[in-house]
């Protein structure tokens, strides 16, 4: 038998009244004074027996009464006898254990593996114990089901074993996600392995408790937003251990990307021969404030930076000299004076501008005609170049044809109606399906040969082509925004095509369903048409028909506000742009052509054998740790062993409050000792009176 309120047994520490009220005789309250006696000294009476106690059945009722009082009030139930446990076992701990980039500071993983091992020495021998390893994506190294079938000797054995082959990586933190694969791990668990959780809960069994030990240096940079709007497990408890590192903030390096043009008048901002470094501290960090900044292989340091506590500064880097008569593509720059060297390197390559070519297709009769009425003037003034190449745009007679075409040296083709039929149609539909983009301009009446050219690439073997309505002009009245052409141009302000005239237009018509209408005119003919080659081995190539020129004669195309975006829109992205430097966990083709994921810095080659850079993530770099209350923000049960513990009594307590309520012990003692105070009163009544 428990009881809700134990103190309350204090009060039965008052039956000690009614014993002694019985113990203590009356004494005769008159007296009568006789003359014969006022000259003698008064004596005490002489006792002729000891005090004893009188009436004892009503001394016990009074007794009784007095203690069930306080039995009641103390709140008596019994505890139940129901087994709350769950196959013996009540308990579970997953090990989270960061492995990111971060921990490759001096001294982490052997703290980490110590703050490990005594987590599992302080647990149960009946309790499970699992192992989760985490980067930028969590990993188990002993799961709690595997963990089941060990006896209680070897589950801890097993755990210290899987703790000492774990070894930092040079990937980011996604903390967020580990706590996330922890608690669905934890709240399907089925030991029976069996029996999904709608059975559990039929054989009425119940869900384990769980507790998530967090051993990480909780740095700032750890991705924690996927835990918005997670519904964390009632079962499940985060607690934390954290990983000092031997010394407080941490000082940062790395190249700030800058478009520098090679070989040209406009280079941006600088000489090709120094690079833009970023050298920041952390708030509070202790190191000292000056710093040297070194490339690797090189005697002397290239600069001394001052950089305070906070602060974040940059600074032009000269390169390392050339070695030979060609530079050397690679460099690595490292950064001394900070205590953290996990992150003191950063790799890079000299930017190179790619040169590529627009090729223009023309017929002889547009070639020889006025050069304002030409497609190829308003073509060749346009800026093809940008900082990451330099596009030249060069017209071909079909006597100068290249045999093969390769997208990546001419990202973009443009050919009138008349001149593409003297290309070898499997040559345009291999150019294409490698990622090629090809413009064909409806100008003038196209041969049957060129009709049946532009149906084949189309895939529309019905495909058309009559002269429009030419008596007055056409506007552009519907425009299909969510290509991918014309969706930079759907911004306020810069979405009206309703004031471009168009003067002689084509009707195109027996289009197919693989072909979309991108621009549409007032008569319903479309203007624009475009079709996309989809290839899982390549980029995906473009095929695009206008029903006009853009020359005055035919269209106010060319002096529109949409010529330039939408033409330096077919030419696309730079795909021979080499990117300055990639991230540690970005995947990338190598030279066999496989798809591999980047693990550690330094320097790799691509399928197409160009040298990339990788380097830690910056994020990683963020070493300050994180505040804990950010967990119980998003959701997260954060808890300790003394505040668990604290949690459990408070759960006792309430159980045992709702047990009391449910057996209601003290109302029949209340109805109990009102029945002795009657029997009491009752006794009282009829016993002897005393003398007065």
């Amino acid at each position: 038998m428990s009881f809700l309120t134990p103190l309350y047994f204090l009060g039965a520490l008052a039956v000690l009244g009614p014993i002694l009220f019985h113990l203590i005789r009356r004494q005769p309250k008159g007296e009568v004074e006789f003359s014969s006696l006022m000259f003698l000294e008064p004596s005490p009476p002489r006792l002729t027996r000891r005090s004893r106690l009188e009436n004892l059945p009503l001394l016990l009722i009074r007794c009784a009464a007095i203690a069930m009082l306080a039995f009641a009030f103390a709140r008596p139930f019994l505890p139940s006898t129901q087994s709350e446990s769950v196959d013996g076992i009540q308990e579970a701990t997953i090990l989270l254990i960061d492995q990111s980039a971060s921990m490759q500071r001096d001294g982490m993983v052997t703290r980490l593996r110590d703050l490990a091992q005594q987590v599992i020495d302080d647990c149960d021998d009946d309790s499970l114990i699992a192992v989760v390893s985490f980067d930028e994506t969590p990993q188990a190294r002993l799961t709690l089901r595997e963990s089941s079938g060990l006896d209680a000797a070897m589950r801890k054995a097993a755990a210290s074993e899987a703790i000492d082959q774990l070894e930092p990586s040079y990937l980011s933190t996604d903390i967020g996600q580990a706590l996330r694969f922890c608690a669905d791990s934890a709240a399907l668990l089925d030991l029976d392995g069996e029996r999904d959780s709608s059975e559990q809960q039929a054989s009425g069994r119940a869900a384990i408790r769980t507790r998530v030990v967090l051993i990480s240096d909780l740095q700032t940079g750890a991705k924690i937003e996927s835990l918005q709007g997670y519904d964390w497990p009632d079962d499940v408890w985060l607690e934390t251990r954290v990983v000092k590192s031997n010394a407080w903030g941490n000082a940062t390096l790395r190249m700030i990307p800058r478009q520098v043009q090679i070989g040209t008048e406009n280079s941006v901002n600088a000489s090709p021969d120094t690079v833009r470094v970023e050298v920041s501290r952390d708030e509070g960090d202790e190191g000292a404030s000056t710093f040297r900044l070194r490339y690797r292989g090189q005697d002397d340091d290239a600069v001394v930076v001052q950089v305070g506590p906070g602060q974040t500064r940059y600074f032009d880097v000269p390169l390392p000299a050339a070695s030979g008569q060609q530079k050397d593509p690679t460099a690595t720059l490292e950064l001394f004076g900070d205590a953290d060297t996990f992150d003191n390197l950063h790799y890079f390559i000299r930017p190179e501008k790619a040169k590529q070519t627009v090729m223009f297709l023309a017929d002889n009769q547009s070639r020889l005609s006025d050069q304002r009425e030409t497609l190829s003037f308003y073509l060749s003034q346009l800026p093809w170049s940008d900082s990451t190449r330099e596009v030249k745009f060069r017209v071909f007679d079909r006597d100068d044809l290249p045999t093969a075409i390769d997208p990546e040296s001419i990202p973009l083709v443009i050919a009138t109606a008349s001149s593409i039929a003297s290309v070898p149609v499997e040559a345009l539909q291999s150019y294409i399906g490698n990622g090629g983009r090809l413009l064909i301009v409806i100008e003038s009446d196209p041969m049957p040969a060129g009709k049946d050219f532009i149906g084949t690439l189309l895939n529309s073997p019905e495909f058309v082509v009559t002269s429009g309505d030419d008596d007055e002009f056409r506007l552009i009245a519907a425009v299909d925004f969510n290509a991918k052409l014309i969706a930079p141009l759907a911004e306020p302000g810069v979405n009206d095509f309703s004031t471009i005239k168009i003067w002689k237009h084509w009707q195109l018509g027996g289009l197919s369903e693989e072909v979309d209408v991108t621009l549409r005119l007032d008569n319903q003919s479309p203007l624009l048409i475009h079709r996309e080659y989809s290839s899982p081995d390549a980029a995906a190539g473009h095929v695009w028909v206008l029903g006009s020129g853009w020359q005055p004669t035919q269209s106010q195309f060319a002096l529109s506000t949409k010529f330039v975006p939408m033409m330096l829109g077919m030419l696309g992205p730079n795909r021979m742009l080499v990117p300055q430097s990639m991230l540690v966990g970005e995947t990338i083709r190598d030279t066999s052509g496989e798809e591999i994921q980047l693990t550690e810095p330094g320097f790799t080659d691509s399928s197409d054998g160009v040298r990339v850079a990788v380097n830690l993530n910056p994020v990683e770099s963020r070493t300050v740790p994180i505040d804990l209350d950010r967990f119980s923000s998003l959701g997260v049960t954060v808890s300790s062993p003394e505040l668990r513990e604290q949690d459990l009594q408070a759960e006792r307590a309430l159980r045992d409050v709702e047990l009391e309520a449910k057996q209601g012990w003290w109302q029949w003692l209340i109805l109990a000792t009102m029945g002795l105070v009657a029997i009491e009163t009752i006794l009282s009544a009829r016993g002897p009176k005393s003398d007065e």
